[in-house]
């Protein structure tokens, strides 16, 4: 069969120009996977980590690479399916990579987990929320929180900040990471007095929203949480707004991906919420960093998607962890992974706990006013 075309066109057309370009360096080199989609769905929204994960390895290599050795990034395809995320990982381990960034999506990276277990390669997720990722797999991070963090964060905002007596929920139903925040915000909603009025489901490619929201317009819910991805919770918002609803929403990390839910929703956002993992304008001093840095390069708009420095911090943490087991060993790195305490990233300060997730990560919310997100304030977990 040609490798350059059927479906394994995606990975080879991207990966392997890389690993040509690369096969003359032998061990002065360390080949580190990024898996991301650059074809299919999630194409548009991955765009910001790409170019994030450029800068982070220019950086590593301007200052003299890790461990003596050039980074060399090795970018492929997951073709927006969890079979291609498969097959992605697949194609990374075959490159005799040390290390894996991405996926982007739970269920993706859930895909990949049999295939990075048997390589015993660590693997980075900036954003893959779904607590199953990291629970029990030894060699997967997490750069984010889990959707019970936030889950639970957005379940006492609208209980506590918005003073909602009464939620409903919509779900995603083909995608793991909805599926899951909608499990946890509903229960949590709950424990804390609220009255669960409906949880209506749909499918991620629907455009029609008629049969969810009929239910949805009888309900009168004060809130309605909407933890689906940009396009799917935009088109719903909007036709949910157009039907008479006005209820409070609500939504989860996913609404910031890139293009972000605003161009699908429109003016029908106003007075929403969200919860998201960082603000452009956080103080801490290696976001101001970063976004110099990015600015530079790709000029002053852009830097607004939470993939940016959460794809930056994930490469960072993960030469912090080579540098500090000080050997390019996959073995050695995942063991100082394990070992993170204090890491300071653009997103925030990494400790993970065991079973890899990194511990008090704030939940930020930001409320949609006059045709932009505004920061609205952090929740610690547990508080």
């Amino acid at each position: 069969m040609n490798p350059w075309t059927g479906r394994q066109a995606g990975l080879w057309s991207i990966a392997l120009p890389l690993a040509m370009a690369c096969s003359g360096l032998g061990a002065a080199e360390a080949r580190l996977a990024l898996i991301l989609a650059r074809t299919g769905i999630g194409a548009d929204e991955n765009l910001p980590a790409e170019k994030a994960a450029e800068l982070a390895v220019a950086e590593l290599n301007g200052a003299g690479g890790l461990l003596g050795r050039t980074v060399r990034l090795v970018l492929v395809d997951d073709e927006s399916t969890p079979l291609g995320a498969r097959k992605a990982a697949e194609y990374a381990v075959s490159q005799g990579v040390i290390g894996v960034i991405g996926a982007f999506r739970s269920s993706h990276c859930l895909a990949m987990i049999p295939v990075i277990r048997e390589a015993r390669i660590p693997m980075i997720t900036p954003t893959a929320t779904n607590p199953e990722v990291t629970r029990g797999n030894a060699f997967i991070f997490r750069a984010c929180f889990t959707d019970e963090a936030q889950g639970k964060a957005m379940a006492r905002f609208a209980r506590r900040d918005l003073g909602a007596r009464s939620a409903a929920v919509l779900t995603n139903m083909t995608e793991n990471y909805s599926i899951t925040l909608a499990r946890t915000f509903a229960a949590g909603f709950a424990d804390l007095g609220g009255t669960m009025l409906g949880q209506g489901e749909y499918q991620g490619s629907a455009v029609d929203f008629a049969a969810p929201l009929a239910g949805l317009g009888r309900s009168g819910a004060d809130v309605v949480f909407v933890p689906g991805y940009p396009r799917d919770s935009g088109l719903l918002i909007s036709q949910a707004v157009s039907s008479g609803i006005h209820s409070v929403f609500l939504g989860g990390d996913a609404w910031d991906l890139n293009p972000g839910v605003d161009p699908y929703a429109g003016t029908a956002l106003e007075g929403a919420y969200h919860s998201t993992q960082w603000y452009a304008d956080a103080p801490a001093e290696r976001n101001r960093a970063l976004r110099a840095l990015y600015r530079k390069r790709y000029g002053a708009g852009g830097f607004s998607s939470m993939q940016i420095p959460l794809t930056y911090d994930s490469i960072m943490l993960f030469a912090d962890a080579a540098r500090r087991a000080n050997s390019l060993d996959p073995g050695k790195i995942a063991q100082a992974l394990q070992q993170t305490r204090g890491f300071k990233g653009a997103a925030g300060s990494i400790t993970f706990d065991p079973d890899r997730n990194p511990l008090g990560k704030e939940v930020v919310i930001l409320k949609y006013r006059h045709g932009a997100w505004h920061y609205f304030k952090s929740i610690r977990p547990g508080g």
